[in-house]
């Protein structure tokens, strides 16, 4: 098992931190490591990295895996192989322990399964490890990772400038203690993507990892004890938020994606929190509040990309003349945003759930929150019947909690009956579809409100604007009684 926080580096921060190592006796070696994979990436879909290794002159062989991409407690199989000329993967050294009978299992499974060499790392590390009964290894990384997705063109290259920081022995308590202090480091940003989700990307010829999306959540742990679910439910909310914001802050910069995939990770985050804040007996509320301010942060962000990706292609096909569209004032880029030293110290609190788990949570199984979801249910159908006669700050109210409701039946639904599910699901996701297309229009009438006063031929977009609002709250109206007429699952089968 490895226990480990990771930090991408910029140039200053990387030499400053290699001088500290030094000043503690840190060594010097190269490390050259090959990761094999399947043409299609069967192992990485499932979280598996394969590889070996050459540390000096010994090579090692490695089966890694990870619950979660985010993960900082990751399986870990090392094998010596000693001083060899080219040593041969052998898949089945493995397969006396858990992940390597998983790994049997999926190869076996797989139509694909022919390992091949995918990419491969070329690493200086600069290492040490420091401390007695709580020891801590520091790892300073500065090379490459390189892939040929296409053998007519040359390798492509992702540079790596990283501090890894191991924990050997003692509590997760001093890890985080030992990532605090760095944190304090100008250029020093949590980076939750493993150099393995960095070459699998460049192995398909990507130079970013993929937006992390929402992933399923079964409730099959521990006997369904609250605990549990409130700690795999938060982590698993955390890990979305925190691979998209790692991409985000990185030299290369993430897409429209990372940050709608940031965002929707951080909605999520936020109804989880007032789903379970009342069963847990810490203070979780500068949890929200943190979340809250960076969600405001990038849905300037947000907004500009609606306008410039969605409906300014629809306004210029209705020939409305070209004007330049309004600049929000104060908006900075996400990956400033991700950058700033409060929101890496609160990334840093949402690894600390998954390293040291929640203290205090009230006993009793996960079925104690279906009454708090079934108070927002009741909530929403009660407002989506009243959609027509509430103002613009209601109706905006109504669409940011049944947003929150969607979340809340996505963290039970394993629990609740598939058929009534998916229809009161649907229905749901409708309502949302239509009130998301009705808020955005009333976002760019005002953006252009803003600047028809210097420029007058932005009347023509916002009269085009306006003209489709009627049509937009009349499908509003309607998706709206098609969720209050649905059957919700949060009475059946309990």
């Amino acid at each position: 098992m490895e226990i480990e926080l990771k930090f991408q580096l910029t140039e200053k921060a990387r030499n400053s931190i290699a001088a500290q190592l030094r000043a503690e006796g840190a060594k010097s070696k190269l490390l050259a490591a090959y990761y094999f994979d399947t043409g299609t990436g069967t192992l990485a879909h499932a979280g598996f990295a394969l590889r070996l290794r050459k540390e000096g002159r010994v090579w090692f062989q490695t089966l890694k895996s990870a619950s979660s991409a985010a993960s900082a407690v990751r399986g870990e199989h090392n094998l010596r192989l000693g001083v060899k000329e080219h040593p041969q993967l052998d898949v089945l050294a493995h397969a006396e322990t858990e992940d390597g009978a998983r790994l049997q299992r999926l190869l076996s499974r797989s139509a694909d399964n022919t390992l091949v060499c995918r990419y491969e790392t070329h690493i200086r590390r600069l290492s040490v490890q420091i401390g007695a009964r709580n020891r801590i290894e520091y790892s300073l990384d500065h090379g490459e990772i390189t892939a040929q997705p296409d053998r007519n063109v040359s390798p492509l290259v992702l540079p790596v400038s990283e501090l890894e920081i191991e924990l050997v022995s003692g509590p997760a308590s001093r890890l985080l203690s030992a990532a605090r202090k760095f944190l304090g480091t100008s250029g020093v940003y949590i980076d939750v993507r493993s150099k393995a989700q960095r070459g699998a990307a460049l192995a398909n010829g990507a130079l970013i990892v993929s937006p992390a999306r929402a992933m399923p959540m079964p409730l099959n742990v521990d006997g369904n004890s609250l605990k549990a679910f409130v700690e795999a439910a938060l982590i698993n909310c955390s890990r979305q938020v925190l691979v998209n914001a790692s991409q985000l802050a990185t030299a290369e910069g993430g897409d429209p994606g990372h940050v709608h995939q940031l965002r929707v990770g951080l909605r999520r985050l936020r109804s989880a929190i007032a789903l379970f804040g009342k069963f847990i007996g810490g203070d979780i509320a500068s949890w929200n509040t943190k979340a809250k301010q960076l969600a405001a942060g990038l849905g300037g962000n947000r907004d500009i990309d609606v306008m410039t990706e969605g409906l300014w292609p629809r306004l210029r096909a209705a020939g409305a003349p070209l004007v330049e569209l309004p600049l929000h004032e104060n908006v900075l880029p996400p990956g400033d945003l991700v950058r700033e030293a409060a929101t890496q110290q609160w990334m840093l609190e949402l690894l600390a759930i998954e390293l040291q788990g929640l203290g205090d949570v009230a006993k009793g199984e996960w079925s104690l929150v279906l009454p708090v979801v079934r108070v927002w249910s009741r909530q929403c159908k009660k407002d989506a019947l009243r959609f027509e006669s509430f103002d613009l700050e209601h109706r905006h109210r109504l669409r940011k909690r049944l947003k929150r409701l969607r979340y809340a039946l996505e963290f039970i639904e394993s629990e609740l009956p598939a058929k009534c599910y998916k229809r009161f699901s649907k229905a749901l996701a409708s309502a949302l579809n239509e009130l998301g297309e009705y808020n955005d229009l009333q976002v760019a009438i005002e953006a252009y409100r803003g600047i028809s006063e210097i420029d007058s031929r932005a009347w023509f977009a916002i009269g085009w604007l306006k003209a489709q609002l009627p049509k937009s709250e009349s499908r509003c109206i309607k998706a709206l009684a098609a969720f209050q007429a649905a059957e919700d699952p949060c009475y059946q089968g309990s």
